[in-house]
């Protein structure tokens, strides 16, 4: 037995603009964590801000490493860094399936030092992602 279910393009048009309205929503929600990831970071090198990464899909993760960098000049300018590449990074946000395995990391050599202050010498940990989790649930 075979059943055909017909949509009529009014409702198709709705359901459509429903759609667009909850990934709206969602991106602004995303971009609004990705600005306090990034303002919650350290810099010193501008690795571990830089570093930031929402997957997507397949892709590679940002990992930069501090090593035999020199303080940044410009902690404001590598927030931004950080900032534009989550933003790049949504741009690949195009249906509501993408959102599936949508993940925030950061996979800087030094990430869990930064995160827990393990083996780290200038804090105890700056807690970052534990932060976002209290912020954003």
């Amino acid at each position: 037995m075979k059943s055909t279910i017909t949509v009529n393009s009014s409702f198709q048009k709705k359901i459509d603009n429903i759609e667009v309205k909850v990934l709206g929503g969602v991106k602004e929600r995303l971009e609004d964590i990705a600005q306090t990831a990034v303002s919650l970071s350290p810099v010193d090198t501008g690795a571990y801000v830089t570093s930031f990464s929402y997957r997507v899909g397949a892709g590679r993760p940002r990992g930069k490493d501090s090593g035999n960098r020199p303080t940044a000049t410009n902690a404001q300018g590598q927030m931004s860094e950080g900032y534009d590449n989550l933003m790049q990074d949504l741009t690949k946000v195009k249906k509501i399936e993408d959102l599936d395995n949508l993940e925030l990391r950061n996979r800087s050599p030094h990430a869990e030092d930064v995160e827990y202050g393990e083996e780290w010498f200038k804090t105890d940990g700056y807690f970052v992602f534990s932060q976002l989790r209290n912020i954003y649930g």
